[in-house]
C-alpha cells in the first residue's frame, strides 16, 4: 500500500524508478490523479486485488493517508480522499464479487485506520502503522501499544482484528483467523515473528546488502561523537513529550550557528524547533561504548533535509506551537522538540487554543534569559527544511516566513554533533516534561536550557 513517503520526490519520483520496477502489486483505493497525471500513472497501481486462497476469494484493499499532502510532496495533480468515505462507497466493483473476507492494507495512523474499521460493513482486518502490537513478552526492545491482534468493534457489531508488525522489516506479521459461514471472525491469534539470526537469510538479498555495505563501510562507521546516556528517539517518546534526543539535536543545531556576536547581541539565533516525527531512531549508549557514528545519525534523521535559518514573527511561532498540540495524543509527527524555548500548554482547552505561555531565549541581551514571546517581534530560528516547506501541516511557517536561508544537508551536519563531543544530560526535574491533573487539566511544560545553565544542559567536555 502506498504511504506518504512514496511521494517525497513527487509523483514523477514515485513512477520512476519505483512503480516502473517494483515486482509486487501496489495498492491504493483513495488516491485519484487528475487527467494529466492519470495518463502517466494508470496501470502502475490498483485499488485492490482479489486472491484465491484455497477455495476462498479474499480481497486486499489499499489505503493511503489523506494527510499525505501535508506530510510529503504529492503535488496538486493528486487528490487524496478520506479513506472512510472510500470504504463506505466500496472501491469500484469489489462488492460484486462473492468474497470470504476483505483485508485492509495501509500505513494509516492508528486513529484514522480504526475509524475505517469501525465503519466498514464487510469482513475486514486492518494492518496499521506505526503502532507496534504484540501478545506476551516482546522479543526485542519495542514496547507494544496493545495486544496482538488488537480487537475493535465495528458499527454493525462485528469483531475486527487489527494487526501491525512494526517497521524496517524487523518483524514478519503472523495472524491466523477462523471465520463462520457468514464471514464473521470466530477466532484470531498469532504474533509478529522477530526476524533475528534464527531465521535463514535470503542469499541473494544478503549478497546485495554486503555489496552496498562494503561501499558504505568507511562512511557509515565514522565516529562523530559520544554519549554517556541513552538518547531516546522512539516514536512513543518524541511524538508525545520532550525527548532528550530531540534536545540534543536542537541544541547541536543552535550551537552550530553561534557565530555572529555584535555589540547588540551575543548571537543572531538562540532557538530551534524540530518535528518529533522527523526523529526515527534512538541511539543506545551501550552500543560501541557510546560512540555515535554516521550510521546512527542517518538512522535518526534519514530524510536528507537541511536545517535552515528562518525569520518568523512571534505570532507565526505561536500558531506553530498551537498546531503542534492541536491533536495531541494521536501519535502524529507534528509535536515539536525545542531548544531555547519554554512552552506550556493545557490539553483541557480546545484545539488551537491550548498554548498558555511561550518564552524564548533573548539574543539582544548581555545576559541570556528567557523572555515572553512578543507576537509583533521577529525571531530567527533554526528549522528543518521539511517544516519550512509546510511539512506536517506547518503551512503557517511556509506562508508567513519573513526570511529564509537554506542550510546544509543533515547528513553533513555531523560537524554540529562533533562540536558537542561527549554529552551527558542530567535528570533535572523541570527540564523534563511533566503533567498536572488539577481539575482534570493537563499542562505540559517543555524546557531545556542551551549552554548557559549547566545544571539544565548537556555538559560539554
Amino acid at each position: 500500500a502506498l504511504g506518504n513517503h512514496e511521494f517525497d520526490n513527487g509523483p514523477e519520483g514515485l513512477i520512476d524508478p519505483f512503480l516502473k520496477n517494483v515486482t509486487c502489486k501496489v495498492l491504493s483505493a483513495n488516491i485519484h490523479p487528475d487527467a494529466t497525471l492519470a495518463s502517466k500513472i494508470s496501470g502502475y497501481y490498483l485499488p485492490y486485488v482479489i486472491l484465491n486462497v484455497d477455495s476462498e476469494k479474499v480481497a486486499i484493499v489499499g489505503y493511503t493517508s489523506k494527510e499525505t499532502p501535508a506530510l510529503s510532496q504529492p503535488g496538486k495533480r493528486t487528490r487524496f480522499e478520506d479513506g472512510l468515505e472510500e470504504v463506505q462507497t466500496d472501491p469500484l466493483s469489489i462488492t460484486a464479487v462473492n468474497l470470504s473476507s476483505v483485508f485492509g492494507l495501509s500505513p494509516l495512523g492508528n486513529e484514522e485506520a480504526l475509524k475505517i474499521n469501525n465503519k466498514k460493513k464487510d469482513k475486514m482486518t486492518f494492518i496499521v502503522f506505526p503502532f507496534f502490537v504484540f501478545k506476551g513478552q516482546p522479543p526485542s526492545k519495542e514496547v507494544p501499544a496493545g495486544s496482538y491482534p488488537f480487537m475493535v468493534d465495528s458499527d454493525d457489531g462485528r469483531k475486527v482484528p487489527v494487526v501491525q508488525a512494526y517497521a524496517f522489516g524487523k518483524y514478519l506479521g503472523y495472524l491466523k483467523v477462523s471465520f463462520d459461514d457468514k464471514g464473521n471472525v470466530l477466532k484470531s491469534y498469532g504474533n509478529p515473528i522477530l526476524l533475528n539470526s534464527s531465521i535463514p537469510e535470503d542469499t541473494n538479498v544478503r549478497a546485495e546488502v554486503d555489496r552496498w555495505k562494503k561501499a558504505l563501510a568507511n562512511y557509515s562507521s565514522q565516529i562523530i561523537g559520544e554519549t554517556l546516556v541513552y538518547l531516546n528517539g522512539t516514536f512513543e517518546e518524541c511524538r508525545f513529550r520532550e525527548c532528550n534526543l530531540g534536545n540534543f539535536i536542537c541544541d547541536a543545531m543552535v550551537n552550530h550557528n553561534i557565530r555572529y556576536p555584535s555589540e547588540l547581541q551575543w548571537n543572531h539565533v538562540s532557538a530551534c524547533i524540530l518535528n518529533g516525527g522527523g526523529i526515527r531512531s534512538p541511539i543506545d549508549e551501550r552500543t560501541r561504548n557510546g560512540s555515535i557514528t554516521m550510521e546512527d545519525l542517518i538512522s535518526v534523521l534519514p530524510f536528507g533535509s537541511t536545517f535552515d535559518l528562518v525569520e518568523l514573527k512571534g505570532s507565526t511561532l505561536r500558531k506553530a506551537f498551537e498546531h503542534a498540540v492541536r491533536r495531541y495524543g494521536g501519535n502524529t509527527g507534528e509535536f515539536l522538540q525545542v531548544s531555547g524555548i519554554h512552552i506550556e500548554f493545557d490539553l483541557s482547552r480546545q484545539s488551537l487554543d491550548r498554548v498558555t505561555d511561550i518564552q524564548i531565549l533573548c539574543t539582544s541581551c548581555r545576559v541570556p534569559k528567557y523572555e515572553p514571546l512578543d507576537s509583533d517581534k521577529s525571531y530567527k530560528l533554526v528549522i528543518p527544511s521539511y517544516l519550512v516547506e509546510g511539512g506536517d501541516g506547518f503551512t503557517m511557517i511556509r506562508d508567513e516566513k519573513l526570511k529564509h536561508d537554506s542550510g546544509k544537508f543533515i547528513s553533513v551536519n555531523n560537524q554540529a554533533i562533533k562540536m558537542l563531543k561527549k554529552t551527558h544530560p542530567p535528570s533535572c526535574p523541570h527540564a523534563q516534561s511533566h503533567t498536572t491533573t488539577k481539575k482534570k487539566q493537563c499542562c505540559h511544560f517543555l524546557s531545556w536550557e542551551i549552554i548557559f545553565c549547566l545544571e539544565f544542559h548537556y555538559f560539554i567536555l
